[in-house]
């Protein structure tokens, strides 16, 4: 059941992330400067993360997709009254990467399980 839950889980980011990323700001909260950076990071991980946990689609395909996706956003981000920045995009890269990684993580530790019969 859960192998079905990447593309709906994926959807859900998608959309998250589109939102939180085009919706006007006009003053950003205060907060440290590398914090928009990690919101990129973890966002991307969560994005990245269901399809690579799966193994349904290759993992080139996820890394591609959702990174061409951050760039995306960074690209029309002006047409919402935000500032596009490269280095959002490499953090949203990293986070895809982050991710995958992740997900392979929890692959292998799911297939090397040990199990214990009683």
């Amino acid at each position: 059941m859960r192998q079905y839950l990447d593309i709906p889980l994926t959807l859900f980011v998608t959309v998250a992330l589109t939102l939180a990323m085009l919706w006007p700001v006009s003053q950003p909260p205060s907060a440290p400067d590398f914090t928009d950076k990690i919101v990129h990071l973890f966002g991307f991980a969560a994005l990245a993360f269901p399809l690579a946990r799966t193994g349904r689609f290759g993992l080139i395909p996820v890394l591609v997709g959702a990174s061409t996706f951050g760039g995306l956003i960074e690209l029309i981000q002006p047409y919402f009254e935000r500032s596009a920045d490269m280095q959002d995009w490499i953090a949203d890269i990293a986070g895809v990467a982050l991710g995958i990684a992740m997900a392979l993580l929890y692959r292998s530790l799911r297939k090397n399980r040990i199990k214990i019969s009683p």
